[in-house]
């Protein structure tokens, strides 16, 4: 079922990219050319469905790919200083709130009711919060800087999703999206100052992880917002998302060497925590997924 498969292969492929990103910026790219190149590398991802859609573009709605975009500029901002502030293991866990807010959010803009159980699921996410920086090493500031910065990405995104889904079927999905991103890519010129100078020179390898991540970031963003500006069902799809803090802990587990990421080295104790946080996300995912 395509409604399904696509956000499972975003919830694979989303991790991955965090872990590209995560290497380049250890190698020195800065965070605002990090930003920027993120959301160019989106605009020309979804740039390539515009010819697929065939309804004719309605301008007089211009401000709602524009608001969209802000939305999504500010949501990749606060995730990409989450990876940069902390460890992936706490920071796509932690993004998995996201369902829940959109939970709130449908009920809110779409006038969808929320049953009691997804409640339930909110003081599961709760507690995964709190195992998920329960025995860390890392300095107390470090971790909620990283929470913080999930916490309000989960927002944006989730807000972005819920209007996706109310507004991409008056433009047609395949002209809303490119749309959007382009909206984000035009508010990143605003980067341009902050950027490290010289700009876009680089360390040695650091420009190929930079433009891996991104190109992997771009295409899960397509494919997720894709679906749900096609088909709808924004709840269900960020259900299956939300898993990706598993996957991210399975790849960095397994793979986190390749990228020489040493997450795995903070200690048994450490990991089982954030292992058992990431269940207990996981399980509102599933209590929100749940229907009497």
């Amino acid at each position: 079922m395509p409604s399904l498969l696509f956000p499972l292969i975003c919830a694979v492929l989303y991790p991955l990219g965090t872990l590209f990103m995560k290497r380049a910026l250890e190698k020195g790219v800065d965070l605002w050319t990090t930003m920027a190149v993120n959301y160019w590398a989106m605009a020309l991802v979804f740039l390539v469905v515009i010819p697929f859609e065939s309804r004719s573009v309605p301008w007089q709605l211009w401000y709602q790919p524009a608001l969209m975009g802000l939305f999504s500029f500010a949501g990749q901002g606060c995730a990409l200083k989450a990876i940069s502030a902390g460890d992936l293991t706490i920071a796509t866990p932690a993004l998995g709130s996201k369902v829940l807010l959109v939970a709130l959010l449908t009920v809110a803009l779409l006038h969808q009711s929320v049953p009691l159980v997804w409640w339930v699921a909110a003081c599961f996410s709760f507690i995964a919060v709190i195992f998920l920086q329960a025995g860390t090493r890392s300095s107390r500031r470090r971790t909620s800087m990283t929470l913080v910065f999930s916490l309000l990405a989960a927002a944006f995104f989730a807000l972005g999703d819920v209007l996706i889904q109310k507004w991409a079927p008056h433009w047609g999905a395949f002209h809303f999206l490119p749309a959007m991103a382009c909206a984000s890519a035009v508010y990143s010129l605003a980067l341009l100052p902050l950027m490290k100078k010289p700009r876009l020179a680089f360390q040695a390898g650091a420009g190929r992880w930079l433009v891996a991540g991104a190109t992997v970031l771009g295409i899960q963003s397509l494919l997720l917002t894709g679906v749900i500006g096609l088909l709808g069902q924004v709840t269900l799809v960020n259900i299956v998302f939300s898993s990706r803090g598993l996957w991210n802990f399975l790849l960095i587990w397994f793979a986190g060497h390749w990228f020489a990421n040493r997450e795995r080295e903070s200690g048994s104790r450490v990991m089982a925590f954030r292992l058992v946080g990431a269940g207990f996300m996981f399980a509102a995912i599933v209590l929100v997924s749940w229907r009497k």
